[in-house]
């Protein structure tokens, strides 16, 4: 835990501007601040002492998951990772806080636990590829600007009493056709329905590949018939032109033998 500390320390210094007398004094004060035991740190990420509240999540890795200890995602924790895809949340969190995970530009997808109770202002802000957002359960305040500039966002899953209240939370009017807020079994409704469509392209394709098949396979037997029936009819103009080739070898030799006769063998009839 030290070294991880020392190391933490040293690249905060690094990243400070010399001669900055704002920067200096800021540096020194959250060194202090960090070099007393109000902080755990592991190599992932700053907690503080109880590790209930993740300060700040180092490092940028496409995949995170939280600790079962943490309730609380402090402010700015994981703000600006940009190679951060999918985060996995504990069941016992309970607070997400202001720009926890601003400008997280390739995070598609994020279920909310069912403990979670507060999600403060620009939580979840500038995340441009963020789609969907579950909601496992039903927090007691949700930020109407908790999802402010994700222009991908339009799928809100909710469990279905909760459906009115966050639209309400959210400032979304019925008319409001920016996010499809949907309950639960809507939203599997929804995913059955996706995926019945799915089978059925696939069971089209298939029959169609099938179909292709047979045909194939089909104009590959003609083929078949007719190279046979090829073959056969070039059989028998053979066995034709062999059977004539022995019949006139037979008269050659024939004729050959009665030249070779002498003349008075021959018969002579005389009338």
């Amino acid at each position: 835990m030290k070294a991880n500390k020392k190391e933490l320390l040293e690249r905060i210094a690094k990243m400070s501007k010399k001669g900055g007398k704002l920067e200096t004094a800021v540096l020194t004060l959250a060194l202090q601040k960090l070099d007393s035991e109000d902080f755990a740190f592991d190599e992932d990420a700053v907690y503080n002492a109880d590790r209930t509240q993740l300060v700040y999540s180092r490092g940028d890795r496409e995949e995170v998951s939280v600790p079962a200890s943490v309730q609380t995602i402090g402010e700015m924790a994981f703000a600006r990772k940009k190679q951060l895809k999918k985060v996995v949340l504990p069941k016992g969190l309970k607070t997400i806080a202001r720009e926890a995970f601003a400008d997280c530009d390739a995070l598609e997808e994020i279920v909310l636990p069912a403990s979670v109770e507060t999600v403060e202002p620009y939580a979840f802000s500038d995340c441009d590829r963020l789609k969907r957002v579950v909601f496992e359960g039903a927090p007691k305040k949700v930020s109407r600007k908790a999802f402010d500039s994700c222009d991908e966002l339009h799928d809100i899953s909710v469990p279905d009493d909760m459906v009115k209240a966050l639209r309400k939370a959210l400032h979304l009017n019925d008319g409001d056709i920016n996010y499809l807020v949907v309950g639960h079994n809507e939203d599997n409704s929804k995913k059955a329905k996706e995926e019945k469509k799915k089978n059925k392209k696939e069971e089209k394709a298939a029959k169609k590949s099938e179909k292709a098949a047979k045909k194939d396979d089909k104009a590959a037997k003609k083929d078949e018939k007719a190279a046979k029936k090829g073959d056969k009819k070039s059989d028998k103009k053979i066995d034709i032109k062999d059977k004539k080739k022995e019949e006139q070898k037979g008269k050659k030799e024939e004729m050959k033998a009665d030249s070779a006769l002498p003349p008075f063998s021959k018969s002579i009839d005389i009338k």
